[in-house]
């Protein structure tokens, strides 16, 4: 991992000196490792070199960036301008890296987390097993929350770390089927287990997923079956 600090210092440099920001390398590189979840870059290289760890960062699948140590790191050896260095740094980073680099936590959610999610669920065997308990047709993807799910906190977990979200699959139903209503909405959960490499650094090792089917319908004021199933036949307006 220090050859692509170094790589990603060197870059970040040359791309801040042509916007007009002179910045020693060192400089950078304290910048870079900080946004890595490291105080200082010499404990970055200590870390890297303890046997004891199962992952380093070079171990790691995806890397996750934490622009506000960044911001604070620069602060704290005099520079200006903090938001122009750090996004300089974090795309050299992007640029460099053999595996992919989400900018800070949320984005990795929306770049990465959610659609992982959302596959954990679908190809489950208890998504499969609750579809088939319905007379519905699921076509669409399940619906999980736009914004990042509350986590533990990333830079302060060692060892392992997970994320885990709770959502919606919903269907059609079968209007002409002889069946009886049985729902056409399915509520899901999943969950993402990471080993941690490094400090910002994850490693996919499981992911559980399942999902049952959603039963509030069942509380619906109705004065009989009939007359729910003929709800479902109005068209829409």
């Amino acid at each position: 991992m220090t050859k692509l600090i170094s790589a990603a210092s060197h870059a970040a440099s040359k791309a801040l000196a042509v916007s007009g920001h002179a910045i020693k390398r060192s400089h950078v590189s304290e910048i870079l490792s900080a946004m890595l979840g490291y105080q200082t870059y010499a404990a970055l290289t200590i870390e890297q070199s303890d046997a004891s760890m199962e992952y380093h960062l070079d171990d790691a699948e995806r890397l996750i960036l934490n622009p506000d140590a960044g911001k604070l790191r620069a602060h704290e050896i005099g520079l200006a301008s903090t938001s122009d260095i750090v996004q300089a740094c974090a795309l050299a980073l992007q640029t460099v890296a053999p595996m992919p680099v989400h900018e800070d936590i949320d984005l990795f959610y929306d770049e990465y987390g959610r659609e992982a999610l959302a596959d954990a669920i679908s190809s489950s065997d208890e998504a499969s097993a609750a579809m088939s308990e319905t007379n519905a047709y699921f076509e669409g993807d399940p619906e999980l929350p736009e914004e990042m799910p509350p986590a533990d906190d990333l830079w302060k977990s060692r060892v392992e770390w997970s994320l885990e979200a709770r959502g919606k699959i919903k269907g059609d139903h079968d209007i002409d089927s002889d069946r009886m209503f049985s729902g056409d909405t399915l509520n899901c959960q999943a969950k993402l287990m990471f080993a941690k490499a490094g400090r910002a650094g994850l490693i996919l090792i499981e992911a559980e997923a399942g999902a049952g089917v959603d039963d509030s319908w069942r509380d619906q004021d109705w004065e009989d079956e009939a007359a729910y199933m003929a709800s479902l036949r109005q068209p829409e307006i």
